[in-house]
Protein backbone atom coordinates (compact mmCIF):
# COMPACT_ATOMS: atom_id res chain seq x y z
CA UNK A 1 0.00 0.00 0.00
CA UNK A 2 1.42 3.28 -1.08
CA UNK A 3 -0.02 5.62 1.51
CA UNK A 4 0.08 4.85 5.18
CA UNK A 5 2.53 1.98 4.66
CA UNK A 6 4.44 2.81 7.79
CA UNK A 7 1.44 1.93 9.93
CA UNK A 8 -0.20 -0.90 7.99
CA UNK A 9 2.39 -3.66 7.92
CA UNK A 10 1.86 -7.39 7.45
CA UNK A 11 2.09 -7.77 11.22
CA UNK A 12 -0.63 -5.15 11.75
CA UNK A 13 -2.86 -6.91 9.22
CA UNK A 14 -2.35 -10.27 10.95
CA UNK A 15 -3.27 -8.69 14.28
CA UNK A 16 -6.40 -7.15 12.77
CA UNK A 17 -7.58 -10.54 11.48
CA UNK A 18 -6.71 -12.15 14.81
CA UNK A 19 -8.51 -9.56 16.93
CA UNK A 20 -11.60 -9.07 14.73
CA UNK A 21 -12.67 -12.58 13.73
CA UNK A 22 -16.43 -12.41 14.08
CA UNK A 23 -19.00 -9.90 12.80
CA UNK A 24 -19.90 -7.14 15.22
CA UNK A 25 -23.02 -7.99 17.21
CA UNK A 26 -24.07 -4.37 17.54
CA UNK A 27 -23.75 -2.47 14.23
CA UNK A 28 -24.23 0.86 16.01
CA UNK A 29 -20.87 0.26 17.76
CA UNK A 30 -19.13 0.53 14.38
CA UNK A 31 -19.86 4.27 14.13
CA UNK A 32 -20.57 3.76 10.43
CA UNK A 33 -22.22 7.15 9.80
CA UNK A 34 -19.09 8.94 10.99
CA UNK A 35 -16.85 7.00 8.60
CA UNK A 36 -19.22 7.32 5.63
CA UNK A 37 -19.35 11.11 6.15
CA UNK A 38 -15.55 11.23 6.51
CA UNK A 39 -15.04 9.36 3.23
CA UNK A 40 -17.74 11.08 1.13
CA UNK A 41 -15.32 13.79 -0.04
CA UNK A 42 -13.13 11.35 -1.97
CA UNK A 43 -15.33 8.28 -2.41
CA UNK A 44 -18.88 8.01 -3.70
CA UNK A 45 -19.89 6.06 -0.59
CA UNK A 46 -23.37 5.89 0.90
CA UNK A 47 -25.69 3.79 3.01
CA UNK A 48 -28.25 2.60 0.47
CA UNK A 49 -30.79 0.32 2.06
CA UNK A 50 -30.75 -0.32 5.76
CA UNK A 51 -27.71 -2.40 6.46
CA UNK A 52 -25.97 -1.99 3.09
CA UNK A 53 -23.07 0.24 2.05
CA UNK A 54 -22.40 1.10 -1.61
CA UNK A 55 -19.18 2.54 -3.01
CA UNK A 56 -20.50 4.15 -6.18
CA UNK A 57 -17.07 5.00 -7.58
CA UNK A 58 -16.40 1.29 -8.16
CA UNK A 59 -17.66 -0.50 -11.27
CA UNK A 60 -21.08 -2.12 -11.09
CA UNK A 61 -19.69 -5.68 -11.15
CA UNK A 62 -16.86 -5.11 -8.68
CA UNK A 63 -17.38 -7.52 -5.77
CA UNK A 64 -16.32 -4.82 -3.29
CA UNK A 65 -18.84 -2.23 -4.51
CA UNK A 66 -21.57 -3.33 -2.06
CA UNK A 67 -21.33 -4.90 1.33
CA UNK A 68 -23.64 -5.65 4.22
CA UNK A 69 -23.01 -3.91 7.52
CA UNK A 70 -23.77 -7.15 9.37
CA UNK A 71 -20.71 -8.79 7.74
CA UNK A 72 -18.29 -6.15 9.08
CA UNK A 73 -16.14 -7.19 12.00
CA UNK A 74 -14.68 -3.71 12.60
CA UNK A 75 -13.94 -0.30 11.12
CA UNK A 76 -10.49 1.05 11.96
CA UNK A 77 -9.05 4.50 11.37
CA UNK A 78 -5.39 5.00 10.47
CA UNK A 79 -3.60 8.25 9.60
CA UNK A 80 -4.48 8.16 5.91
CA UNK A 81 -6.81 5.17 5.56
CA UNK A 82 -10.05 3.77 6.89
CA UNK A 83 -10.13 -0.04 7.10
CA UNK A 84 -13.42 -1.90 6.71
CA UNK A 85 -12.60 -5.29 8.23
CA UNK A 86 -14.38 -8.48 7.20
CA UNK A 87 -13.56 -12.06 8.22
CA UNK A 88 -11.80 -12.81 4.89
CA UNK A 89 -10.64 -9.43 3.61
CA UNK A 90 -9.95 -5.82 4.53
CA UNK A 91 -11.06 -2.91 2.38
CA UNK A 92 -8.82 0.16 2.82
CA UNK A 93 -10.19 3.52 1.64
CA UNK A 94 -8.03 6.63 1.53
CA UNK A 95 -9.08 9.54 3.74
CA UNK A 96 -7.22 12.16 1.71
CA UNK A 97 -7.57 10.70 -1.78
CA UNK A 98 -9.69 8.26 -3.79
CA UNK A 99 -7.38 5.28 -3.28
CA UNK A 100 -8.88 1.89 -2.54
CA UNK A 101 -6.87 -1.16 -1.52
CA UNK A 102 -8.06 -4.66 -0.76
CA UNK A 103 -6.21 -7.23 1.32
CA UNK A 104 -7.44 -10.80 0.88
CA UNK A 105 -6.80 -13.00 3.89
CA UNK A 106 -4.52 -15.90 2.99
CA UNK A 107 -5.81 -19.36 3.78
CA UNK A 108 -4.54 -20.69 7.06
CA UNK A 109 -2.34 -23.73 6.83
CA UNK A 110 -4.14 -26.78 8.12
CA UNK A 111 -2.51 -29.03 10.65
CA UNK A 112 -2.22 -32.78 10.30
CA UNK A 113 -5.42 -33.57 12.22
CA UNK A 114 -7.43 -30.96 10.30
CA UNK A 115 -6.32 -32.45 7.00
CA UNK A 116 -6.93 -35.97 8.22
CA UNK A 117 -10.48 -35.28 9.42
CA UNK A 118 -11.32 -32.65 6.80
CA UNK A 119 -11.86 -29.70 9.13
Amino acid sequence: MRSDTSMITDEVIREIYKKFKKPNKRPEDLNLYYYVDLLKGHHDIALSTPGEVVIGSLEEFNPFRRFLVRSLTAILEFDKMIAFVFPNHILFLGKDDDSIRVHIRPEEKKGFLSRLFGR
